[in-house]
């Protein structure tokens, strides 16, 4: 009680006593009583050893950027409020690293962002005051953390003192910050979501943060084809209350990931494509911001492969790439390219329009453009030589162990050049990222005859094997295959040692609860009086359950049995065309 009394002439001062700003008193922390990812992560214990946090909000900040290129107050709203989430994750991880000047240099985007949001930014707007809470509060507690003790501070409302919707805006962004910190993080984000729509229930945007955490959830631990009641009503609840395009298009994902499973039932398979369809159509029709169309093309790509639609599909996509085609934004190209590549094999039209995403250093679009040529020519074109470029231009271990697993797997499966590759496997080796790992044991082979899936460790024992029993390799040669060979066991002995304990992926909540995390998704059957444990009263009070509107509902009909996926293999088992049975040098 004596630290609340010797406080509570502080907050007083920074919430009524100024106009302008306050100097900051040694006396406040900016932690208890205040609401910021430094409090946050106190209060919830929540921070994974997810080692990319910081890696991904950096990149998908400067993706954002790089494909809009435009000043903050020139953005779209819901992109301006991406990178407000972008950047509170960026500046809490730069003050967890100890690089506090970094982090005031985030402070200062977060509020270049907030002096620009404008009488057109109506979400933004009804939350500013829980924005500049957080932003500021924060701005303080990094002031404390440099002893820039004298400098002002700007004024800031604490919680207390706002209304509903703000107080709402406070939960929401913390849904935002621990949705990035993955698996281990999703019930704090989902308890968070369920708090902000208990104060504001007619907000989408709340709606919309419910329906990716339990998204990101199901797609994870779940059967990737299968959706939880609340997920699904979660973002057509979002869709219902605001209308807004980006909520359609996460709504057109789900409904797309269902149908892939419901195959048996096809009556309510084209039910939920034509409801697809019709959303993806009025996006369409609605937007002209170039990124969303570009997301338009994308989905419509997926559906471009059920026959059913294919012919209309066909001439809504040519009527999309000829409005896209004259943009000169390289993401935009690279989903074109992706779309003649994949879609229509047509490997000149994809070469022309992914060489604009591999201008402008798209890290997906490189390596699709790379493919392209492969597919033009597989003899002539420079595969190892470009994909060595890229390593020069992503130095991230996330980025290099997929470069250099591509480089790898083509040395040793197409060209069959175990020498060649020597070169590369200590540098692959040296990577101890986590996601990097698991990647490793779900390599998806891209440059050669077939796309096959492999656990790339597997297949360097034995050619590393074979080579060391071949007595025609030089002495130099023979040296450098045990060498690698050593390397390889010590790796592979980490990589066990890791498998043992999962909570870098986890967290301890879901790792203790691992078959209580599989009961908590359901399929769409007849029996509607199955319950999720994953369920909050609250949330109970704010979604209106779905209703059967007739038989033939598809939510009611149940979607075609398939193997469960699991967190070290999250790709389709159907999709992969050749699996790895040991030694296959005449791929």
């Amino acid at each position: 009680m004596a630290d609340n009394r010797e406080r509570r002439p502080v907050v007083d001062a920074i919430c009524e006593g100024f106009e302008k700003g306050c100097s900051i008193s040694a006396k406040v922390d900016f932690v208890d009583g205040f609401e910021n990812p430094v409090s946050w992560q106190k209060r919830y214990k929540g921070r994974s050893d997810q080692s990319d946090v910081l890696f991904d909000n950096l990149d998908m900040k400067s993706i954002t950027l790089s494909q809009y290129g435009a000043e903050n107050n020139r953005l779209p709203e819901f992109i301006k409020w991406k990178l407000f989430g972008y950047n509170i994750v960026i500046c809490y991880e730069y003050i967890a690293e100890g690089k506090a000047n970094k982090a005031l240099e985030i402070i200062g985007e977060i509020e270049n962002i907030l002096k620009c949001i404008g009488s057109n930014d109506i979400f933004l707007k009804s939350i500013k005051i829980a924005l500049n809470h957080i932003t500021f509060s924060m701005k303080g507690y990094l002031l404390k953390l440099c002893s820039n003790e004298t400098m002002e501070l700007e004024h800031f409302i604490m919680p207390n003192n706002m209304n509903n919707a703000n107080k709402a805006g406070l939960f929401g962004i913390q849904t935002l910050f621990f949705y990035e910190y993955g698996l281990s993080c999703a019930q704090i984000a989902k308890d968070c979501a369920l708090k902000a729509l208990s104060l504001n229930g007619t907000e989408a945007e709340w709606y919309f943060l419910m329906a990716k955490v339990l998204t990101n959830w199901q797609r994870t631990c779940g059967n990737y084809f299968e959706c939880s009641e609340q997920e699904i009503t979660a973002s057509e609840m979002a869709v219902k209350l605001g209308n807004k395009d980006h909520h359609k298009l996460h709504l057109v994902h789900i409904y797309h990931r269902m149908s892939r499973n419901m195959n048996k039932n096809i009556n309510a398979k084209n039910k939920i494509l034509e409801e697809a369809l019709r959303l993806l159509i009025e996006v369409i029709d609605n937007t002209k911001d170039l990124l969303l169309l570009k997301n338009c093309l994308l989905s419509l790509s997926k559906f471009n492969q059920n026959k059913e639609y294919n012919n209309d599909i066909t001439i809504i996509l040519d009527q999309l790439i000829e409005a896209l085609e004259h943009s000169d934004n390289g993401y935009v190209h690279g989903a074109i390219g992706n779309y003649y590549l994949f879609n229509r094999k047509d490997y000149l039209k994809a070469n022309f329009h992914l060489k604009k995403a591999y201008d402008v250093k798209s890290f997906g679009g490189s390596i699709d453009y790379i493919f392209t040529l492969f597919k033009i020519n597989p003899n002539t074109a420079p595969i190892e030589q470009m994909m060595v470029d890229l390593l020069k231009s992503f130095p991230h271990p996330v980025h290099q162990e997929k470069l250099l697993s591509q480089i790898i797997s083509y040395l040793l499966l197409t060209k069959n050049d175990l020498i060649r590759a020597l070169k590369y496997i200590p540098m692959l080796l040296s990577i101890k990222n986590v996601t990097s790992i698991y990647s490793i044991q779900t390599h998806r082979t891209k440059f050669s005859n077939y796309t096959i899936e492999v656990n790339l460790l597997d297949v360097l024992s034995e050619k590393l094997s074979v080579a060391l029993r071949n007595t025609t390799l030089s002495t130099d040669d023979q040296k450098r295959v045990t060498e690698v060979m050593k390397m390889l066991e010590s790796y592979k002995l980490y990589v066990s040692s890791l498998m043992k304990n999962k909570e870098h992926i986890f967290g301890n909540k879901v790792t203790n609860n691992t078959t209580a995390g599989k009961a908590r998704t359901v399929s769409y059957s007849n029996d509607r009086g199955r319950k999720e444990s994953w369920t909050h009263n609250n949330y109970k009070q704010v979604v209106n359950p779905v209703k059967n509107k007739d038989e033939g509902n598809w939510r009611t009909l149940k979607p075609d049995s398939t193997p469960k996926t699991t967190i070290f293999m999250r790709n389709n088992p159907s999709q992969i065309k050749k699996p790895w049975y040991g030694n296959q040098n005449n791929l």
